[in-house]
């Protein structure tokens, strides 16, 4: 791990570097789908006084916090979480060990149910009251305003965290937490599949990945027609889309079966274009491809939720990704990333800036 800056803090208390040698293994996840997770493992040893002592101890109280910061060059990940599992493996031939797993803040937000109602809130007003409930701060792409309060009232029936992830699906939003410059900010707002990318992986035969596993469900992409009188009107409001509008390749994904949208599938009032086209989008990301990579190797590290272009995989499958998850895997003297990238179409679109421009460098 020569060019990886690890810190480590539990409950407060950053542990000495001298002291991390007691870890026997160290892996943080971030992903666009799910919490951020942690998983720490470290040596157990017994004491004069019959306990059993590991420098995991203080995570065995339920909630604690804690930090793992990842730094390599000017990118940096930040897991701030608190301890959600503990494992003990006591063995006899001196091997034995403590493992604590931990999750991110949305932890926070899902332990309690909840009926709550939100008279005339927009669902983005809806997710930054929620988020502010927990001191956190905000990043929310606005949605339109909230219905007429006399004619219809959102409920919430869920924790927080499933109320949020039910108001994301049908706008196509991702919901999460990041920590940025030392807070720690909820997320509320689309993924930008066609950004710039992060950086550029060559994934082809003796490159920067020994293996690469591909799969793309050909026909799981939805054209979605959404459909609904609103209340005291008698016209109907329509809307479809083919989730088509951001793709990542020559060869969408997206619109391959149609979908006919009612007001009871999704979390609120329907808004149909917005709706239709929320949920097309995201049933387009039907191709995966996997891959690990060692990243003094590679000299990059990469973050979830953000591109990444890839070549040296043929015209099908090079091109751009949404990177959706990484686990770090760490240790004294490494540093891989075990990557799960996505996109919605396959092919090329023409413009992937490698070399000279062009296709240039993306095929083998």
């Amino acid at each position: 791990m020569p060019d990886t800056r690890l810190k480590i803090e539990i409950d407060g208390d950053t542990v000495a570097a001298d002291d991390l040698q007691q870890l026997q293994d160290i892996q943080v996840e971030e992903a666009a789908d799910q919490a951020d997770a942690a998983t720490l493992v470290a040596r157990l040893e017994p004491g004069d006084d019959g306990e059993w002592k590991s420098l995991l101890d203080p995570l065995v109280a339920p909630q604690t916090k804690l930090v793992v910061e990842v730094t390599r060059g000017d990118v940096a990940y930040r897991f701030d979480g608190l301890s959600t599992d503990a494992s003990w493996d006591l063995d006899a031939g001196g091997s034995s060990k403590l493992t604590v797993k931990a999750i991110d803040r949305t932890l926070e937000l899902d332990l309690e149910e909840k009926v709550v109602a939100w008279p005339g809130t927009s669902e983005s007003g809806i997710a930054e009251a929620i988020f502010g409930s927990y001191g956190l701060s905000t990043k929310v792409e606005d949605t339109s305003a909230g219905p007429d309060p006399d004619v219809h009232v959102l409920i919430q029936r869920a924790t927080d965290l499933a109320f949020l992830r039910a108001l994301a699906t049908k706008w196509g939003y991702a919901v999460y937490l990041e920590s940025e410059n030392g807070r720690v900010v909820g997320h509320f707002h689309p993924l930008d599949p066609v950004a710039d990318p992060q950086g550029e992986l060559s994934l082809g035969f003796g490159g920067d990945a020994l293996g690469v596993q591909a799969h793309a469900e050909l026909n799981a992409g939805h054209g979605v027609h959404a459909e609904r009188i609103p209340a005291l009107s008698d016209t109907a409001q329509t809307g479809d889309s083919s989730g088509d509008d951001e793709v990542q390749g020559k060869r969408s994904l997206g619109g391959q079966a149609t979908l006919l949208l009612t007001p009871d599938d999704v979390t609120g009032e329907i808004e149909p274009l917005a709706t239709a086209q929320g949920l097309a989008r995201r049933s387009a990301f039907a191709a995966t491809l996997t891959a690990e990579i060692d990243t003094d190797g590679v000299g990059l590290m990469l973050r979830a939720k953000r591109t990444v272009l890839v070549k040296g995989l043929g015209s099908s499958l090079s091109g751009l990704y949404l990177v959706q998850r990484v686990r770090h895997v760490l240790g004294v003297d490494r540093h891989r990333q075990q990557l799960t990238l996505t996109r919605n179409a396959l092919g090329l679109r023409g413009d992937e800036a490698f070399g000279g421009g062009g296709l240039g460098g993306l095929l083998p």
